[in-house]
């Protein structure tokens, strides 16, 4: 949570940590909360039974830098009770029990965090995505997949991150063929994300899915990709059906597109609708920078 300042250099004085302790055992919740982020900086083990008695501490601050400090101590006799803060009524203190377990990456905490997955805010939902990734293992691959139809981006992209980090671009390019249309768009953004050039193929294909959002998901993404193949069948996308599809594609031309993809974005500024036409000028403008062909 990091509310307080405080200088780390201190901390490591001599008689620092009986004073730290001192401190979070009687000081108010303003000095409890900064003693409990000192102690996580100093890194003593001897500070861990006090700060899980802090981890049910009355005053959220307090709960929340316990939480942290305890993350960056790294023992894994705390999962147990970081765990149980999952559940805490202060969505402050469920992210940080949530980053904290990350930081730890005991397996026994895979379970819970996958719950939290669910959390009603999004930053813990975040920082549970992010933290599966730091713990691995198979059981996570299903709850990060379901992650990607998240509402909030920032969710997806940490489930898409963590879902690469532990080699699972298989179960991502698997997901594109999945018979849901959000799976298929959640899976083509998460491809985009993690800018993995195997995606490309894949993704081509989905240039012809039978859902909008799953093409302009594709088309998007491969320009984030930027494989110079996948040009010829972006310029084709121009002309979908979808004004999404056409969009994405039109920008996506920008990254990866070539001197045929010139003409067809020139084309467009000629005779393109009204956003066409200013996709396809910045589109242009960018894709000379990037060739060298300007004008």
């Amino acid at each position: 949570m990091a509310l307080f300042k405080f200088d780390p250099r201190r901390s490591k004085k001599k008689g620092a940590f009986d004073r730290l302790i001192k401190a979070l055992q009687g000081g108010g919740e303003e000095k409890r909360a900064t003693a409990a982020e000192a102690l996580g900086e100093l890194g003593d083990e001897r500070a861990l039974e006090p700060l899980l008695s802090a981890l049910t501490d009355e005053w959220l601050i307090v709960r929340a830098a316990a939480a942290e400090a305890l993350g960056k101590l790294g023992d894994p006799r705390a999962v147990g009770s970081l765990i149980s803060a999952l559940d805490d009524e202060d969505e402050y203190v469920r992210k940080d029990a949530a980053q904290a377990l990350g930081e730890i990456g005991d397996a026994e905490a895979a379970g819970p965090l996958c719950e939290a997955l669910k959390d009603d805010w999004m930053p813990v939902r975040a920082a549970a995505a992010k933290a599966l990734g730091k713990i691995g293992g198979p059981e996570i691959v299903d709850p990060l997949l379901a992650a990607l139809h998240d509402p909030e981006e920032l969710v997806r992209r940490e489930a898409a991150a963590s879902l690469k980090r532990g080699g699972n671009v298989e179960a991502l390019l698997s997901a594109l063929r999945s018979d849901d249309d959000k799976t298929r768009k959640g899976a083509a953004e998460a491809l985009g994300e993690i800018a993995d050039p195997t995606a490309s193929g894949p993704l081509i294909s989905c240039l012809k899915d039978s859902s909008a959002e799953v093409r302009a998901a594709a088309a998007r993404s491969l320009g984030q990709i930027g494989e110079p193949r996948s040009s010829l069948h972006l310029m084709e996308a121009v002309g979908d059906e979808s004004s999404s599809v056409r969009i994405n594609a039109i920008e996506a031309l920008g990254e990866v597109g070539d001197s045929g993809a010139a003409e067809v974005l020139q084309a467009l500024i000629d005779k393109g609708d009204m956003d066409a036409r200013k996709e396809a000028y910045r589109a242009l403008e960018k894709l000379k920078r990037r060739t060298g062909k300007g004008d």
